[in-house]
């Protein structure tokens, strides 16, 4: 799979959506510091190059993370405001990477703010 084959736009709606519910359900206020957590899974059916994948998620600042499965890949960055174009061009960024190298996104998330 390569990015062609990824709808982008839809991913963008996805978070935009997902922020607007924290904000208005979970009261997470726009602009607070969070640390973003990113998390990835291998491509069905493609060759999963991880060490790539984590090398490449490092040179641009991510911190690699603990995930619940083996196979996932976890990566960290922040603190970044809570907002969904903040949200939104690291999501772009490290799925671009995933899709270059096996990998696709498998959601984000983050510690409440304090």
């Amino acid at each position: 799979m390569d990015e062609s084959d990824w709808n982008f736009t839809e991913q963008q709606a996805e978070t935009v959506w997902t922020c607007e519910q924290l904000r208005d359900t979970q009261g997470v206020k726009p602009h607070s510091d969070i640390v973003l957590d990113l998390f990835f899974v291998p491509i069905q059916g493609e060759e999963a190059r991880r060490e790539a994948f984590e090398k490449a998620l490092i040179s641009f600042g991510y911190e690699l993370g603990e995930a619940d499965d083996p196979d996932q890949v976890a990566a960290s960055i922040g603190p970044i405001p809570f907002t969904p174009q903040d949200i939104w061009l690291h999501e772009e960024r490290t799925t671009k990477m995933a899709l270059a190298r096996g990998y696709k996104p498998d959601g984000w998330g983050f510690a409440e703010p304090e």
